[in-house]
């Protein structure tokens, strides 16, 4: 059990991160298309420093998807200038106005850094595919044609097909993890290291709070381009995900280049107590297909690399609470006593989670799913992340056109592509106006196609109503924020085969937090919890009144929440 009083106070620790893409979450200048002014525009609704407003959600960071300039093939993950803003956004001026606004409220701002790969528009590459004398030259992997003019070896791209594409004005192949318009970075280069390390204090020394970075575990790979081996029983070789990934991520090299990135940050460390001050986070996306294992190991041996590895373990797991649990047991095992656990249900690579667990569901209540997967995220022992509409129980548009699909990044390859992920990144619900509030263009397509439920889920909607996912997002954060046991506590589980439902402790020294879910829809259960049941005061419950004392029954409710709270550490009866 690690001990949560090693891991320093820090905001992020305590706080919760709210991520946007910005080209669905509000459109400031009405012409259909996401951008900053749009997102300065809905700050209050995010934060609106007043603590007690109950029209907020109250988040402390705001984690925006790629804004840099861009040709968004990748929509923002092919980055041509890491120094100035997109167009489609604003401009470097707007960027600031939002900082400052966020800043204001005591929300942080974190930027995603997309540096394992660059567009073939970045004059970096454009230089460097000149020919193989000129000063980029070795700043992206170039080989040789194999044989017969076949590709260097068997590496594939993760969006589908060989990950290498021929350069006719070099004569060389070069690599790709993605789509052949995102050439990877050379990151055996020190050149390469340091044009991205001046990138990170431009943005630092900009006010930004931080960084999520975009494949972090793919940086380094092996320098003498080894073949990668077949998994045992797989037949095809054209599917990434038949190969173990040991000569193209993961390597220890990676470890390294995190650890110089970590230390940059360090030197912007202040005391934390505002925005200004410091206290620069570190959030790292470890591959979608690593195992938590790997995933933890980018903590680093001396707490210096990730402060928060992004692992997709527990958003992928099926919604049944013995896998649930197992994983958030396999966090608590896991993670170092100098770290910190993260959590998140979706983001914009992933369906919604109310999609994905409604159909693996007996229960086709999303306002049921939606509240219990809201208390898991935010009662268990880590920083938690939401992803722009989940508070208001968003699921995914399943009939966009194939015309109006906008993630051509995947569905131009052939082989294992995934599919294209438009379904989770359509407009924010705001309204039930002329494309949900997202744009006032009157005359214009928004960028993605509005969900057709805007009308009956939507944020003015759900403010209304006392019983909406939204409004128990609202009261669920703001017992966060009111309870030392829910941010700081340790984190034990009160039943060892779970079956229809998860019951845990959040502990202190002075506090203990009681989380019960009942995952079943049909009937009651039963619990017999090992410990005191008498004199527990409800901070929220499906079916308990907040504030009201009342004594542990020995039956939860169909799809119950209950959070209950005594001022005293844990004992037993």
């Amino acid at each position: 059990m690690n001990n949560p009083a090693s891991v320093a106070d820090t905001w992020w620790s305590n706080g919760i991160i709210y991520q946007i893409y910005p080209l669905t979450f509000a459109d400031g200048n009405g012409d259909g298309v996401g951008d900053l002014q749009g997102i300065i525009d809905r700050l209050d609704y995010l934060n609106d420093g007043n603590p007690d407003s109950d029209t907020s959600l109250h988040v402390d960071a705001l984690w925006l998807s790629p804004i840099n300039a861009s040709p968004m093939v990748d929509n923002g993950y092919d980055v041509s200038d890491y120094y100035t803003i997109c167009p489609t956004f604003g401009t470097c001026e707007d960027f600031d106005r939002l900082l400052q606004a966020a800043h204001d409220r005591g929300v942080r701002i974190i930027m995603d850094l997309v540096v394992n790969h660059t567009s073939d528009e970045h004059s970096w590459f454009k230089e460097s595919a000149t020919g193989r004398d000129n000063p980029k030259a070795d700043w992206y992997l170039w080989q040789e044609p194999a044989e017969g003019g076949e590709v260097p070896n068997n590496w594939q791209s993760y969006f589908g097909g060989t990950g290498w594409t021929y350069c006719k004005s070099r004569g060389q192949f070069y690599f790709h993890t993605f789509n052949e318009n995102q050439p990877d970075l050379n990151w055996q280069n020190p050149e390469v290291r340091q044009a991205i390390y001046d990138v990170i204090r431009y943005w630092l020394d900009r006010g930004v709070d931080g960084f999520r970075l975009d494949a972090s575990s793919a940086y380094s790979k092996d320098p003498d381009f080894r073949d990668n081996p077949l998994k045992y029983g797989a037949s095809d070789p054209n599917r990434y995900d038949n190969y173990h990934h040991l000569y193209n991520k993961n390597l220890p090299e990676n470890h390294r280049i995190i650890q110089q990135m970590r230390s940059i940050l360090d030197e912007y460390q202040g005391d934390g107590q505002s925005p200004a001050d410091g206290h620069r986070l570190l959030i790292g996306e470890t591959f979608i297909d690593n195992r938590l294992f790997d995933s933890v190991t980018f903590h680093g041996v001396n707490d210096d690399e990730l402060h928060l590895p992004l692992n997709f373990e527990f958003p992928l797991s099926p919604w049944y609470p013995g896998h649930l649990q197992r994983d958030i047991e396999k966090q608590e095992r896991l993670t170092p006593g100098w770290g910190w656990p993260c959590y998140f249900l979706d983001n914009h690579d992933l369906p919604r989670h109310l999609s994905r667990w409604i159909k693996c569901s007996l229960c086709v209540d999303p306002l049921a799913i939606g509240k219990a997967a809201a208390a898991l995220l935010l009662t268990v022992r880590g920083t938690p992340i939401l992803y722009y509409g989940q508070e208001l129980g968003m699921v995914d548009h399943e009939e966009i056109p194939p015309e109006r699909i906008r993630d051509r990044a995947v569905v131009v390859n052939e082989g294992d592509a995934p599919p294209p992920r438009d379904g989770a990144r359509t407009p924010m619900q705001w309204d039930n106006s002329p494309q949900a509030g997202f744009s006032f263009g009157k005359d214009v397509e928004p960028w993605l196609p509005v969900n057709p439920n805007y009308s009956s889920l939507n944020v003015e909607k759900a403010l209304a109503d006392p019983n909406s996912i939204l409004n128990f997002y609202q009261q669920l954060i703001r017992i966060r924020q009111q309870s030392s046991a829910l941010r700081r506590g340790s984190w034990r589980s009160l039943v060892n085969y779970p079956h229809e439902h998860l019951v845990y402790l959040r502990e202190t020294s002075a506090e203990t937090v009681l989380v019960a879910i009942n995952f079943s829809y049909e009937k009651p259960f039963e619990v017999d919890y090992p410990l005191n049941r008498d004199d527990w005061r409800v901070l929220l419950s499906t079916d308990y009144e907040s504030g009201k004392v009342i004594d542990l029954a020995d039956t939860l409710k169909p799809f119950e929440v209950s959070i209950l709270q005594k001022d005293q550490p844990y004992s037993m009866p």
